[in-house]
């Protein structure tokens, strides 16, 4: 007992010298107010949501080891979302090396081709591919037109149509991973294997591709769990074609619920969250990988291949990515679906529609520009606080407070929204009732999107020598002046970056409006969904197009943006 206490007491002592560095500094009082709102919109709803799943004296968790349609669904989930990331890690691959490590021409022009699923919201993804690929879809009539054939050709409402649009979702995100990688190999381990008397394949094989292993499993498991947790293509793609996944079954059980629901629902939510908590997990540890800052590798000349394979990439792009947006947009402009695409048959008439008299798109639109705005505002204000407190504070409990932050960004939309459902429905208190209204899904957003402008964030703030501090100090400027006059112009273009990245991403999203939403809180990216479920195609195409438009000129922006703050 004795040598118990005198253990409990020096924890205690470490833990008190590592807290009391850190309450020394004047930002503290500042960033009283974050651990407390952190509680109320990350931890203790997911607290809830596990409480809730293992409630019942195992009930819930029986009930999900002996249910075949959750047996089902995680085969499936597995699946598809195995075999994408693998199509996305090959194809992110091949992308990387030929437009970092080649001279291959138009390789800007690819790239930005190749990244634009990163902007479009995987619903409208799924929604141009169907006026791409579909039974009536340009490509369709193309090739039957060609081929002399009758009928469908093929089913994006099938496995093979989830795995090739998740694969293209998921594509940008194995590139940038795959390039951060390419971009630290240093150019004397080849030049050393090539001296050698290695030829091209041999380094590839030896010197390359093992110093990119970290990177490759970085991109193979941020494909995955993005394929994962994907819930508007499986929705709109299986659901339709009786192809049952885990988000559409959380969906399905939790907008069905009765009786226990919500515990099944919850440790549904649970096995869904499983991956994402695994890999939070293994990427808090460090890393192996290579030092930033070495000189990086020649770029290897292609010639008359690389106008070969440049025109094959163009080609590529032309199919997955322009065709089915151009094919989103004609389906807008057409009078009727199904109509020949020629000038007598085109129409503004849906655009007029959704812009002017469709009451259900003014109020969605109301709707998600106030919450994308406000989720922004008050994120990128956290942000900005959080990450000085990373940065610049040595307590050791600001590890936990990262963590936090960065779990419910990492966990499927649906959980999240789940977990926010559980402690609101019904009321925590007396009166006070946020299901249902703008103020819960403001709150999800909130949770959700703050690990996303925490990220620029601490890029500026690492970037911004402490000296300027000091000296104003000296100075004898307080903290809000220095703030103030030194370091909000400092910061200003990362702060305007992670506001334009969250409200990119919080204005269409679906994941938690799918489950948040009601008749009086419409958002953009739901009525999306709706208009397209309920057989709307040419208002939800019109809708689309004009949110494509937007969002792609948001991001030109952030673009511009994080090069003027030294990001890539």
């Amino acid at each position: 007992m004795g040598s118990l206490g005198r253990r409990q007491r020096r924890g205690l002592t470490f833990l008190g010298e590592g807290l009391s560095k850190g309450l020394r500094h004047p930002i503290i009082p500042w960033l009283v107010a974050v651990p407390g709102l952190l509680v109320l919109t990350h931890a203790y709803p997911l607290w809830r949501l596990l409480q809730r799943a293992l409630s019942g004296e195992g009930e819930n968790i029986r009930w999900l080891l002996e249910t075949p349609r959750v047996h089902l669904a995680l085969v499936h989930s597995l699946w598809v979302s195995a075999v994408s990331a693998t199509l996305a890690l090959v194809g992110g691959l091949v992308l990387a090396v030929l437009t970092t490590q080649t001279d291959l021409p138009g390789r800007s022009i690819l790239r930005v081709l190749f990244l634009s699923p990163l902007v479009v919201p995987p619903q409208v993804l799924a929604l141009a591919w169907i006026q791409w690929a579909g039974p009536v879809g340009y490509l369709q009539q193309g090739l039957r037109w060609i081929l002399g054939g009758q009928g469908s050709l093929w089913s994006l409402y099938t496995p093979g149509g989830i795995i090739l649009l998740l694969a293209l979702f998921v594509l940008p995100i194995a590139y940038l991973t795959l390039v951060a990688g390419l971009s630290r190999l240093s150019k004397q381990a080849q030049e050393a294997a090539q001296l050698d008397g290695a030829n091209l394949l041999q380094v590839w094989l030896f010197i390359t591709l093992p110093l990119l292993r970290p990177s490759v499993a970085a991109a193979a498991a941020l494909a995955f769990l993005g394929a994962w947790g994907n819930f508007g293509i499986p929705a709109l793609l299986g659901i339709p074609g009786r192809y049952l996944t885990l988000p559409t079954l959380l969906y399905q059980e939790v907008i069905n619920f009765g009786g226990d629901g919500f515990g099944r629902s919850a440790a549904l939510a649970l096995l869904f969250g499983l991956p994402a908590l695994f890999f939070l997990a293994w990427s808090q540890q460090p890393q192996a990988g290579l030092d930033p800052g070495e000189a990086p590798p020649d770029p290897y000349r292609l010639g008359w291949l690389g106008w070969l394979l440049s025109g094959i990439l163009f080609a590529a792009a032309l199919l997955v990515i322009l065709g089915p947006l151009l094919a989103m947009a004609a389906t807008a402009l057409l009078r009727a679906y199904g109509l020949p695409l020629v000038w007598s048959n085109l129409t503004l008439e849906h655009f007029r529609l959704v812009l002017f008299e469709l009451e259900r798109a003014r109020r969605a639109t109301l709707h998600s520009l106030g919450l994308a705005g406000g989720a922004a505002l008050l994120c990128s204000g956290m942000a900005t606080i959080l990450g000085y407190a990373l940065t610049r504070l040595k307590a050791r409990l600001l590890a936990l407070l990262s963590f936090i932050v960065d779990l419910p960004y990492a966990l499927p939309g649906l959980i999240f929204a789940l977990s926010l459902i559980l402690v609101w429905l019904p009321p925590p208190l007396p009166g006070l009732s946020l299901y249902g209204t703008l103020w819960l899904i403001l709150m999800a957003y909130l949770g959700r999107f703050l690990a996303l402008a925490l990220q620029p964030m601490q890029a500026a703030w690492r970037s911004l020598d402490t000296s300027l501090e000091e000296a104003a100090s000296i100075d004898g400027a307080s903290l809000l002046q220095t703030f103030r006059y030194i370091l909000l112009p400092l910061l200003a273009p990362a702060l305007t970056a992670a506001v334009l990245l969250v409200f990119l991403q919080s204005f269409a999203e679906l994941t938690l409006s799918a489950l948040l939403v009601t008749s009086r809180s419409e958002t953009f990216g739901w009525l999306i969904f709706g208009l397209q479920q309920g057989g709307y195609t040419h208002q939800a195409a019109a809708l689309s197009t004009l949110l494509v438009l937007v969002l792609f000129g948001l991001a030109a922006g952030i673009q511009a943006l994080r090069r003027q703050v030294g990001q890539p």
